[in-house]
């Protein structure tokens, strides 16, 4: 029987496909022999504290799921979906997308932060509950996610009465604080029974009469009016006693027109001081009767009344 270079070759090949399998069993066996005690890589993890390395499939679900509960407004859900698909294990495209996700996510989640106080002073011993679900973290000072909507908050400690507090909160409300004080029974009873300030009494306007500022200026017109009067009457007279000595009975118009125009603003001066005077009454007056206070009295009397009304000047 002739063997060609060909046939050899193909031997081999078939000799190491049958030796390998055996070889992989005898090797898992040698190491399983070795370290019998030695936990699969899962387990290893888990020991470890580490967590454990998602699958593509996990990463592809993570997405889609992330996706379907920031549609529903559940995004403090949609956060831990989309942390969880950025593991380096993900696919590139899925990591970017989630990565995108959870620092939107981060801005758009609202918070809360607790503040109890017990007689003035801060407590942590208070147990808070959140829609129900105790709150851990509180006490640590941590913010706590919750989602956009409506949230009540019970705070419970010891013999005081327990507190509720009922926030709505929108998105992008970060950190805000829900502040509790519980109070014992005696500050509660001091600062209960503490008079009560007076009240003030009103401020009353002042009673003297109000004096209009344009009565000013029609005064002072009324004086310059009575003053032009007598001035420019004296100089009429004036000029009338020189043409009774120098040209009476013969005297023209050019003569008389001097005293005649003395004599005219005489006139007009006392008309303009006159009406000034009488203007600045009317506006006094006025004032005062509109500020003047009225008072109205009413008496009982037997089988009636008696009504009366009193106003000051």
């Amino acid at each position: 029987m002739v063997y060609s270079p060909t046939t050899k070759i193909a031997s081999r090949f078939r000799l190491g496909a049958v030796l390998s399998p055996c070889l992989a069993l005898l090797t898992s066996g040698a190491v399983a022999r070795a370290d019998p005690d030695s936990p699969p890589p899962e387990s290893a993890a888990a020991a470890a504290g580490t967590e454990p390395v998602p699958a593509k499939e996990q990463c592809i679900e993570s997405h889609r799921h992330a996706q379907v509960a920031q549609n529903e407004a559940k995004l403090v859900q949609a956060r831990e979906l989309a942390r969880s698909c950025t593991a380096p294990a993900c696919p590139g495209l899925i990591i970017s997308d989630c990565a995108r996700w959870l620092n939107d996510l981060d801005q758009r989640i609202p918070s809360v932060v607790f503040e109890v106080r017990v007689d003035g002073e801060p407590d942590t011993t208070v147990r808070v509950t959140a829609d129900g679900k105790p709150v851990d973290e509180w006490t640590r000072g941590q913010a706590m996610r919750l989602d956009p909507g409506e949230h009540e908050f019970r705070f419970e400690l010891g013999p005081y009465p327990p507190v509720v507090r009922k926030l709505l909160l929108a998105e992008g409300m970060r950190y805000r604080v829900v502040s509790v004080e519980f109070k014992s029974a005696s500050l509660q009873g001091a600062s209960s029974g503490a008079p009560a300030p007076a009240p003030k009494e009103p401020v009353q306007p002042p009673s003297g009469k109000r004096f209009p500022i344009i009565v000013y200026p029609l005064l002072g017109a009324g004086a310059l009016g009575l003053g032009g009067f007598t001035v420019f009457g004296l100089i009429g007279k004036s000029k009338q006693g020189d043409l009774e000595s120098s040209c009476k009975p013969n005297c023209t118009q050019s003569d008389l027109k001097p005293m005649k125009t003395s004599y005219l603003i005489g006139d007009i001066s006392l008309g303009i001081g006159i009406a000034s005077l009488i203007a600045a009454g009317v506006f006094y007056f006025e004032a005062q009767v509109k500020t003047t206070p009225a008072t109205i009295a009413l008496t009982p009397l037997p089988g009636g009344g008696a009504a009366s009304a009193a106003v000051r000047f």
